[in-house]
């Protein structure tokens, strides 16, 4: 049953972005993306930035086809779930053909969004990080609340930043719901487990497309949209199996997170605002060394941190209930990439 329903979505979104590849002539100059948009772009010629639109279509089929075998509340979640995360769909959208939402609107309404799940869910949210002394302050209802909002805005915004190359931001989805299904399954939470296959079948029919010829691009509708869902089903996971470890969470989303933490850091050292765009993350590193300019829109260079990723997320179900098995993974990985990004030289740096 569900082997046939991943294959719905799958074509669905494949079709969706076929159909927005094949009929660009029509909307490319309101959904274009061109290079000269902004100074961290990073390839040639005028590219449709809608393929969200194709994700979220296919991720919505897959729930339509799921709900009628739920219970009544746990769909009324669940679809509660997508109304409050399809605020930050349309907010990503209306970037993609306006670029006129500045990111902090963006993240902003990331947090409105999570924030209005909580409030509708009974007040849900971070109830605990697995260590015992601060995990008291979680009792608080607004700490619990401000903490889940936070997480999934961040999250949400990581996403983002990593949506940089072909195949990089999709090919990282595809891998974190992959694990964050297989974790549900193993915890015995079907509806999240199918969701998540569900989402990474979404993605893969995008992904065909995406990489490595960049037909499409996934925009901030769908970064956004994908990082926002993630990181609400990590928590519902880690939430709802007592056996999961907290960290498991920080695991899963590690490249993402990872990401977004050391940009912050090297802009501030850089004297730099920790919100403006440059041309200095790690993807932009590898594509500058193994590819260098942008070679007709084909790029290969996601495969290079894809691949020495997917072992860290892939083995989050199988280590994420032990706290120690996890943090190991987590400073591995940043290690990894520590090493990796100074290997890689410098590269050009935005400017205000």
């Amino acid at each position: 049953m569900i082997g046939s329903q991943l294959s719905v979505v799958f074509l669905v979104s494949a079709g969706c972005t076929a159909s927005l590849i094949l009929g660009e002539r029509w909307h490319i100059g309101l959904t274009g993306d061109t290079p000269d948009e902004s100074h961290h772009k990073s390839h040639a010629g005028t590219v449709p930035r809608v393929g969200g639109v194709a994700v979220y279509a296919a991720g919505l089929t897959g729930l339509a086809l799921l709900s009628p075998s739920l219970p009544d509340i746990t769909a009324k979640i669940i679809w509660m779930l997508w109304g409050c995360l399809t605020i930050v769909f349309v907010a990503g959208l209306v970037e993609d053909l306006t670029r006129a939402v500045p990111a902090a609107v963006r993240y902003a309404v990331a947090i409105g969004a999570a924030m209005l799940f909580s409030i509708a869910h009974d007040g849900y949210g971070i109830s605990s990080i697995g260590i015992l002394p601060f995990d008291q302050v979680f009792n608080f209802s607004p700490v619990r609340i401000g903490l889940f909002a936070f997480a999934v805005a961040s999250v949400s915004h990581g996403f983002n930043l990593i949506d940089g190359q072909n195949g990089l931001c999709s090919g990282t989805s595809i891998l974190i719901f992959a694990a964050l299904g297989a974790t549900a399954a193993q915890t015995g939470q079907a509806p999240l487990a199918t969701l998540s296959y569900f989402m990474a079948a979404a993605n893969l029919g995008f992904f065909v497309f995406n990489f490595p010829f960049g037909k499409i691009f996934l925009g901030d509708a769908g970064a956004y949209f994908n990082g926002a869902l993630a990181a609400v089903i990590t928590v519902l996971i880690v939430q709802g199996a007592e056996t999961v470890s907290p960290w498991f969470a920080v695991l899963v989303l590690i490249y993402p997170i990872w990401e977004t933490v050391f940009s912050m850091i090297r802009r501030a050292r850089a004297s730099m605002p920790f919100y403006l765009p440059d041309r200095d993350h790690l993807h932009h590193r590898v594509r500058q060394r193994f590819t260098g300019a942008a070679l007709n829109g084909t790029d290969y260079s996601s495969a290079c941190i894809l691949l020495p990723m997917a072992p860290f997320v892939l083995s989050a179900p199988y280590v994420g209930e032990r706290t120690d098995w996890a943090l190991a993974c987590i400073v591995s990985f940043v290690a990894l990439y520590m090493i990796a990004y100074q290997s890689l030289g410098l590269t050009r740096t935005a400017t205000p």
